[in-house]
């Protein structure tokens, strides 16, 4: 009775299914343990490469784990990581929520033990945007659908070699419930043929300056892991973002010291479109990558430009040194051509209707140091190159650099190499971190780093503007008790004194945090942070302030998360960015601005074995507004309620 009432609630609720992690993480690692919670990794099948993109396990953890499963062939249970040096019952218990260990499936076709994940949501916001209120003669455009945001996710582990995935998404004010669907099987044949990937999907290639489609850490505390991507090559695409990914064919396979890939996709994308000079053809203006068809608008955009691609990647490893070379390649043709863009910082952008990508990389581990780099072209001269070290000193020292140059006319449409723009062009930089691990409970880690801007920028209108970045934290934790850091960070830009004004000037934003997480009891904890800010400029001096009380308690099967905020900030620019609570598996990592309180609770509810049901309210109070918001996402009024059900079901 109990399972047909949850189908009726699944129905109702419209919430997402996961599991739950105990994992307490900095707003850095959420969305990395989010996907490894979606796709846990095979413990029979995993690489030392994906282990170490977990960010969890060093070196020597992860040497001990192949080296032991190579002795006993395959793992019964994950209970027998316990047995593996280095791997104690605490990183058992951190590690657990990301790993699986599936029966062994002696034929393909076999779906005895076959697990099944279904997660359902629903948000939308109390108050009324002006994009939902009836029209008026000043504005007559509306959102066409109504004011609630839905998904569903179904994932199905259904042996040792067969995995599928399917995922359905509306945004609110849209009006398909299936404007946006994703679908992926995947199939490892464990032979020579290692993996099959039909439907969506995503690259890791090399350091990312052709194909990036993994998580990836970017500039973080955690230096050492921050300078370090792995070859992890074709990877299912589990996101609800509708952009940066594949859709086609995708295949894996070895022969020898050999690892081959390739790749076909072709799939829509949406742009702004304009008449060329001779009025007679389309080409496109801008890319559109919100993933927002709500209005006669946004839907004019929708599935414009058809694009076309394909690519390989073959990679050599020597198994005895772990040294491996990668060569890559990637062609991708657009359906029309993309306009060359009259603005002056965008001068050197890329243009056409075809892009073609190769790079040269390596990943050479020597003793105590861990060697990367990519080297990446354009058939035009065009190039882009990374290389990094992380050096381990001594067992509580480790150093790790990273230079890189993104030529200002380098384009590869899934690139995302570290740096400080969002973008793999125009920037070069020298990045170098250190961590100082003074014992178990005591650890120190910075990093410096010092970047350049060959071309233009937007409003920056001189060559060669630069600029640093330099972060440092102290972490202290006594286990069981509280984990306590304090960090500062220092960024300093230059950019135009104004619009009429481009003599250029600096900027510097120096930001600090204390955050303290306490366990009082084995159900009970709090977590207390305070963050400022300071922004110095020609003409500016702005302040921030936010402070942030959450409370979480285990009553048997209800857990209660609650959140307390406090923010007091001159402008937007003076913004704070916090990790904030939610239902399983969402990930939020909102701005706070202006003067005003945030506040959230989240209930989540274990109905039985194989159910959970959770809830989020979170409402913002401005004292210093009575709009919140612009054009159609106006609210008139001074709060904001955001409300999300979800649901989760195992089987």
């Amino acid at each position: 009775m109990k399972l047909l009432i949850v189908f009726i609630l699944l129905h109702a609720f419209q919430a997402i299914l996961a599991q739950q992690s105990d994992v307490v993480a900095d707003e850095e690692k959420q969305s990395n343990y989010n996907y490894f919670l979606q796709n846990p990794l095979q413990i029979n099948h995993v690489t030392a490469d994906e282990l170490s993109a977990l960010g969890i396990l060093n070196s020597a953890q992860i040497a001990n784990f192949i080296t032991h499963r190579s002795q006993i062939h395959h793992f019964e249970s994950i209970y027998e990581l316990q047995t593996i040096h280095g791997w104690e019952l605490a990183l058992l218990k951190k590690i657990k929520p990301f790993l699986r260990c599936d029966k062994i499936n002696k034929q393909w076709h076999d779906l005895q033990g076959a697990k099944h994940q279904l997660l359902i949501r629903n948000e939308t916001t109390l108050e009324e945007k002006k994009g939902f209120s009836p029209k008026d003669s000043r504005s007559k455009t509306r959102y066409l659908g109504n004011s609630w945001g839905q998904l569903a996710r179904y994932r199905g582990q259904l042996n040792t070699y067969l995995r599928i995935g399917a995922l359905i998404q509306k945004d609110a004010g849209e009006v398909n419930y299936l404007d946006f669907k994703s679908v992926f099987i995947e199939i490892k044949p464990n032979r020579w043929v290692d993996k099959i990937i039909i439907g969506d999907f995503v690259n890791q290639w090399g350091q990312g300056l052709v194909q990036s489609g993994g998580f990836s850490l970017g500039k973080s505390f955690e230096s050492i892991k921050a300078t370090q991507k792995f070859h992890l090559g074709a990877i299912p695409y589990t996101s609800s973002g509708e952009t940066a990914f594949y859709r086609g064919f995708n295949i894996q396979f070895h022969a020898g010291s050999f690892n081959f890939q390739a790749f076909s996709s072709s799939r829509h994308l949406d742009a702004s479109l304009s008449s060329d000079s001779t009025g007679n053809s389309k080409q496109i203006n801008s890319w559109i990558e919100d993933g927002y068809h709500r209005t006669t608008t946004e839907l004019s955009h929708q599935s414009n430009v058809q694009e076309t691609a394909w690519g390989g990647s073959m990679q050599w490893i020597h198994k005895p040194t772990h040294l491996s070379i990668q060569f890559n390649l990637s062609n991708t043709l657009f359906s029309l051509e993309k306009s060359k863009s009259l603005l002056a910082y965008k001068a050197n952008a890329w243009f056409g209707n075809q892009v073609e990508n190769y790079s040269m990389s390596f990943q050479a581990p020597l003793h105590n140091i861990h060697f990367t780099g990519e080297f990446a072209w354009m058939p035009e001269n065009h190039f882009s190159l990374i290389q990094g070290v992380a050096f381990a000193v001594s067992k509580k020292t480790d150093l790790s650099y990273l230079i890189r140059y993104y030529e200002p006319s380098y384009f590869s449409p899934k690139a995302q190499g570290i740096g400080e723009s969002a973008e793999t062009t125009n920037e070069m930089g020298l990045f170098v971190g250190n961590q100082i691990t003074f014992n178990k409970r005591n650890k120190l880690s910075s990093y410096l780093d010092v970047f350049r801007f060959p071309g233009l920028k937007y409003e920056v209108s001189q060559l060669n503007s630069w600029g640093w970045e330099y972060l440092t934290r102290y972490q202290w934790e006594k286990r069981g008790k509280y984990t306590f850091f304090g960090q500062l960070k220092w960024t300093s830009k230059q950019n135009d004194i104004s619009r009429s004004n481009k003599t250029l000037t600096r900027n510097h934003l120096i930001q600090t945090s204390l955050d303290l997480h306490q366990f009082r009891a084995k159900k009970l904890d709090f977590h207390t942070r305070i963050m400022t800010c300071l922004l110095i400029g020609a003409n500016t001096k702005e302040t921030g302030l936010l402070i942030l009380q959450d409370v979480k308690y285990q009553i048997r099967s209800l857990g209660i998360q609650l959140r307390i905020g406090f923010v007091s900030s001159s402008s937007y620019d003076s913004r704070l960015y916090a990790y904030e609570v939610g239902v399983p598996l969402s990930f939020s990592l909102p701005a706070y601005y202006g003067h005003g309180f945030r506040n959230c609770l989240v209930l989540d509810y274990k109905w039985t074995k194989n159910s959970t049901f959770s809830l989020k309210i979170g409402r913002t109070n401005y004292l210093d507004r009575d709009e919140i918001g612009s054009s159609h996402e106006l609210i008139k009024g001074s709060h904001k309620t955001d409300v999300t059900f979800q649901c989760q079901l195992t089987m």
